[in-house]
């Protein structure tokens, strides 16, 4: 952020030339032309704005004025819909060459999605282009301003609806009701316009996303991302071939279902404890903990992106969960790991259905706390959460704890921090995933080179690649390219092995082609 700029950082970082978070101009433009540039920059990844900079040249001009210039950003940000506020709130003035120039930074926006002169604007490599339709919708669904889980469903109908899990929710619900909310009803298609599960278009009833998901006899057909995928790995970072992978398809409930038999039969018992004349088996992980994080992620994730799914992966010493989606505003990482998130759900209809079935939601909004318990009961580590364009829930045996003695911390686990792995089952270090080796992150910068005999095998060079999409969320051809120094042609035939094994998964085309976690 600007607050933390000092002279030599921002010499630096102009001498770098524009980018998707630098834009320079030699004096104060237009405020409205202005406006856009800083919608663009706050519609993607933030940045700094520079005035007193030629662009071409990257010489420094210096502003004629510096009060002016101030001005100008402060109007231009008041002209944004809703108005912009720089961090720090005040551009600030900077001597670079004896001369001043004008330097305010864009955060980043976590709610909104800004717009000047009626045209939502996104800062895309050094140019600012209107966003599309598709992306604005995507982003009103991430940030739960529209609501995925109300729209209709696609091409389905109610007779892909369940008509007998119907009535026995209704009549569930009616048992539960001391005036029986299902008699308020005169027919079933009403009862799921009241539930918000169908909408009617004329004389027509078509299910909504929420009613196919809840009561469809295969939601997959129509909404694919609904699918559960559960991977067992027998290495640490997932780089040999998987041990068992399973794509679970149904409704939620179903999904719920057959998740927590999967994790029953691949999780080992640890432990067994007495319970007055009988002994109880304890399993690797809190089947109540993991149970409760695969209900939020079905609860919360963003189903608004059709290529992107619910996945499990079950590594030696740790298990994730991988959700879709960020974290709505005004939920932090922090407040996860502590247990304090506030209760804002982006899918409250889904969340109610589920609430209504004994068993898969006790109480809106104190799952995260349940798993904090649930995993210090067990004498294991907290959970972690992580952001990688995605949630990510990590759960940690006793193995990979230094003691399986755990000693109740005074103090929350940071969010976003991963202890290091122990050794693999090949006896080589694996190393933290926090930060890539120093040589790596030299090498990726440009500013070390690399060793050749450190990945002139190809066992090193994927796991290098694993470790990276690990800390990262994602690599490129490009990106492995600077951590093992192996060519084009070579990086892609690497990549495909780990896409093959099921260690990795293609998005994108040609270029833009990176890898993700399957």
């Amino acid at each position: 952020m600007s607050e933390n700029l000092d002279a030599a950082t921002l010499a630096a970082l102009i001498a770098a030339g524009e980018s998707s978070t630098l834009e320079l101009k030699i004096a104060p433009p237009r405020p409205n032309d202005l406006a856009e540039r800083l919608c663009g920059l706050a519609n993607a990844k933030g940045g700094w704005i520079v005035l007193g900079v030629e662009d071409g040249t990257l010489a420094i001009r210096g502003v004629k004025d510096n009060g002016e210039a101030i001005d100008v950003l402060l109007r231009a940000a008041r002209m944004c819909q809703p108005p912009l506020v720089f961090e720090p709130p005040e551009p600030q003035i900077f001597s670079l060459q004896d001369k001043n120039v004008v330097v305010a930074y864009v955060p980043a926006s976590k709610a909104p999605v800004y717009q000047a002169g009626g045209v939502f604007w996104v800062r895309r490599g050094t140019h600012t282009v209107p966003h599309s339709i598709e992306e604005i919708s995507n982003r009103l669904y991430s940030r739960g301003v529209l609501r995925w889980e109300l729209s209709p469903a696609e091409g389905a109908t109610l007779e892909d609806l369940d008509r007998q899990r119907i009535e026995d929710f209704l009549a569930r619900r009616g048992e539960q009701s001391l005036i029986g909310r299902a008699n308020r009803f005169r027919n079933l298609e009403d009862a799921l316009v009241g539930l918000k599960c169908a909408i009617k278009e004329g004389d027509r009833y078509i299910p909504t996303n929420a009613g196919l998901l809840f009561f469809g006899f295969e939601p997959q057909q129509f909404l694919l991302q609904s699918i559960v995928t559960c991977v067992l790995y027998g290495d640490e970072l997932g780089v040999r071939a998987y041990k068992d992978r399973k794509i679970f398809r149904g409704s939620l409930p179903v999904l719920i279902q057959e998740v927590e038999g999967w994790l029953k039969r691949h999780m080992p018992v640890t432990q067994s404890r007495g319970e007055g004349f009988r002994h109880v088996d304890v399993p690797e992980y809190s089947s109540l903990a993991l149970r409760e994080a695969t209900v939020n992620a079905l609860i919360h994730r963003d189903y608004s992106h059709p290529g992107e799914s619910v996945r499990l992966f079950y590594y030696p010493t740790r298990l994730e969960v991988h959700s879709p989606g960020e974290l709505l505003p005004g939920i932090t990482l922090e407040m996860l790991s502590h247990g304090l998130a506030p209760s804002r759900l982006r899918n409250p209809v889904i969340a109610g259905l589920l609430r209504d079935i004994p068993g898969y939601v006790e109480t809106i909004g104190s799952g995260v706390r349940l798993m904090i318990n649930e995993m210090r009961e067990h004498r294991l580590p907290d959970p972690e959460f992580r952001e990688m364009g995605e949630l990510v829930v990590t759960f940690r045996s006793a193995v990979s704890s230094p003691t399986s003695e755990l000693v109740q911390p005074t103090y929350p686990i940071v969010a976003n921090t991963t202890p290091a792995f122990n050794k693999s089952e090949t006896g080589i270090e694996i190393g933290s995933l926090n930060s890539l080796p120093e040589t790596v992150t030299q090498a990726i910068k440009g500013t070390g080179a690399i060793n050749p005999a450190i990945y002139a095998d190809i066992d090193e060079r994927l796991k290098a690649a694993m470790q990276h999409v690990h800390t990262q969320g994602s690599i490129t051809n490009r990106e492995y390219r600077a951590i093992t120094g192996v060519s084009e042609s070579t990086g892609m035939r690497d990549l495909e092995i780990l896409v093959k094994r099921g260690s990795l998964r293609a998005v994108g085309q040609k270029k833009a082609r990176r890898y993700i976690l399957p």
